[in-house]
């Protein structure tokens, strides 16, 4: 072959890779630009909360079906990939407890978070809500293959970041990240979302708020007014064998000037195969719940381990949880606090608030409560039907048949659902748990429940002794 065949041929080979690197940024540019162009979906509403948002419908992934609870947020999450190492990011996250941070300072944190520095800051409003918000820029050095650093290129991520202050106190954000592209596709996307929330004031949480508020000033005082009663209950999965049992009791004193008036205590044994597990709480507060200590102590009989938390309510509205781990080595103090709201209810006196439910106007309420570990789990209280159950043992127990029943949705990592059936007199009669733990609770009567389990006698008598005595004036 000739000088000038080689010259021609390599001419040609440089022709046809030009074409071939052309055409693949040509179609690389009109994915990006197909995918630009973006259209909005159906607005997915927070059950319960009166508020509803879009995500990007049309190349996206959404990652869950609707928003999912976690650590006192709810979060709604989407991602598009572009490329490997290209991509474009969407979370909507609902807070219920106040940020204890400025909006600047959650910004910085943001900024420090992704190495990135904060471009610019601003409010304004899109749709019915004004949106604080921050363009946030990130240029990292790219990753080889073997995930190592590659400083002669970089990575751009840039994130667009709003937060607003809802009507109920809640707060909601928007966070938008665009990695890899050079194309401002995050802006674009985060102007359509923070313009597509929705928000009514009226729904199951505003409702639980006002109940709420009825029940701590008057409906608590004059349901224990009329009596102190300890429930006793099995413990059963649903084949029916026993698995253990719980008791409940709550009182309140007649003497209003007493600052801790109102005591409430629970004591509960499980067995699951070989892992015993017991909980037993002490709930002590003022008549309108403005103030209250809760200990409770949990202990795992297998390995000898106490876990024992307490939770106070103080007057500035702080709930301050410390949490202490026993018979370890070595032992472990955990405390952190959070703003008291008016949607929060100590787990301790749920039963009794349902009881006030049913006999509101209500249909439907939503609260957050506060468990005896500290975490918040909201719960949205349902009247329901009664379904074609039997009571267990009515007529050796004496017990009356269910006459109205109510449904409790449980958000969270631990979601479940509680059917609670109720007799004439508003007791409750039984008890169905449904989720990654199934069992039941049936009533049943003390000298029944001490015959089957006569190790707890001793624990069972300190809490009704205790009960009594605080229910004297």
């Amino acid at each position: 072959m000739t000088d000038s065949e080689n010259l021609r041929r390599f001419g040609l080979d440089k022709i046809a890779l030009f074409l071939l690197l052309l055409a693949g940024f040509f179609f690389a540019e009109l994915i990006v630009s197909s995918r630009a162009h973006f259209k909005l979906s159906k607005p997915i509403a927070l059950e319960g909360c009166g508020m509803a948002v879009s995500v990007p419908a049309g190349g996206f992934k959404q990652l869950s079906d609707g928003f999912e609870y976690n650590d006192n947020e709810f979060r709604l999450s989407c991602i598009m990939q572009i490329s490997s190492d290209s991509a474009v990011m969407v979370h909507w996250r609902y807070f219920i407890v106040p940020f204890k941070k400025t909006v600047a300072e959650r910004f910085e944190i943001q900024a420090s978070d992704i190495g990135g520095a904060i471009e610019k800051t601003g409010s304004e409003q899109f749709g019915q809500f004004t949106f604080d918000y921050a363009r946030i820029v990130s240029q990292l050095p790219a990753q080889t293959r073997r995930g190592e650093p590659d400083r002669s290129e970089r990575t751009t991520t840039l994130l667009l970041s709003g937060t607003t202050q809802l009507p109920d106190g809640r707060t909601l954000t928007l966070e938008v990240a665009q990695k890899g592209y050079d194309i401002d596709l995050a802006e674009k996307i985060f102007r359509s979302l923070a313009a597509s929330v929705t928000f009514t004031s009226a729904g199951p949480l505003a409702d639980g708020r006002e109940l709420l508020d009825n029940f701590r000033q008057k409906a608590l005082a004059d349901i224990l007014q009329k009596n102190t009663l300890q429930n006793y209950y099995y413990i059963k999965d649903y084949t029916g064998r026993s698995m253990g049992f719980a008791t409940d009791a709550i009182s309140l004193k007649n003497n209003r000037r007493d600052a801790n008036s109102l005591t409430a205590v629970s004591l509960y044994f499980i067995h699951l195969g070989v892992n015993p597990f017991a909980e037993q709480s002490l709930f002590r507060s003022d008549p309108n719940i403005q103030t209250f200590k809760w200990i409770s102590q949990q202990s795992n009989l297998v390995i000898n381990r106490e876990l024992i938390t307490s939770i106070e309510l103080d007057r500035e509205g702080t709930v301050t949880i410390q949490s202490t781990t026993v018979k370890t080595l070595p032992e472990r103090i955990v405390s952190q606090n959070f703003t008291f709201t008016s949607s929060a209810l100590p787990e301790m006196l749920s039963d009794t608030f349902v009881e006030s439910f049913l006999q509101s106007s209500f249909n439907s309420v939503m609260v957050d409560l506060i468990l005896s570990d500290g975490r918040i789990m909201p719960a949205l209280i349902t009247r329901t039907e009664l379904q074609k159950t039997t009571q267990p043992n009515a007529a050796s127990t004496r017990l009356s048949p269910p006459k109205s029943a109510v449904k409790i949705v449980f958000f969270g990592t631990d979601a479940h659902e509680q059917t609670i059936y109720f007799d004439s007199s508003g007791k409750i009669v039984l008890c169905e748990i449904r989720g990654k733990l199934s069992y039941k609770l049936e009533r049943t009567q003390r000298d029944r429940l001490v015959a089957d389990f006569p190790g707890w006698l001793e624990k069972l008598e300190l809490i009704e002794q205790y009960i009594n005595e605080k229910s004297k004036d």
